[in-house]
C-alpha cells in the first residue's frame, strides 16, 4: 500500500480545490502493520474534521496488498472494530478509497465475502498503484 507515515506533508493549499486542479493523492503504506494503517486513517479523519473544505470528491486511494489487510477481515473484526468503524465512516464521507488486492487475497485463501461492502478490491495492487500514480496521483 502507498502512504507515507512519516510526517503528514499535506496541508490545507494542497488539498484545497480551487480554480488550481488539486492532485489526487495515494497512500503509501511501507511496514504494511495495522499500526501503520491506524496512524493513516487517523491523520485522513484529522483533516476531515478540521477542514471544512476537504475535498470530499476525490478520496484517498489506500491500495492494500500486505498484511495490513487483514485489519478488514471478518474474522478479526471485534479485534480492530474501532479500526474497521473509522474506514467505514471516512469511507462514508468519500474521504478515502480502501482497494485490497485479490492476488494477495488468493494467496492468503481469503474469499472476498470476507470483507466488508465498503471494502472494494483490485487484480493486483501494485499494478493499481503504478496505474494511478500515471494517472496523475501523487503519494500522500
Amino acid at each position: 500500500m502507498v502512504l507515507v507515515v512519516g510526517p503528514l506533508a499535506v496541508n490545507a493549499d494542497s488539498l484545497h480545490t480551487g480554480d488550481v486542479q488539486a492532485p489526487d493523492f495515494i497512500a503509501q503504506i511501507e511496514a504494511h502493520t495495522p499500526s501503520e494503517l491506524s496512524d493513516i486513517l487517523h491523520r485522513v479523519d484529522s483533516l476531515l474534521l478540521e477542514q471544512s473544505d476537504f475535498p470530499s470528491s476525490r478520496p484517498l486511494a489506500l491500495v492494500l496488498h500486505g498484511e495490513e489487510a487483514r485489519v478488514f477481515l471478518r474474522e478479526n473484526y471485534q479485534q480492530n472494530r474501532e479500526l474497521v468503524d473509522l474506514a467505514a465512516r471516512l469511507d462514508a464521507f468519500n474521504a478515502i478509497d480502501i482497494q485490497i488486492c485479490e492476488t494477495w487475497l488468493r494467496g492468503a485463501s481469503v474469499p472476498k465475502s470476507e470483507l466488508p461492502a465498503f471494502v472494494d478490491t483490485v487484480p493486483y495492487g501494485p499494478a493499481q498503484e503504478k496505474a494511478l500514480l500515471e494517472q496523475g496521483y501523487e503519494y500522500f
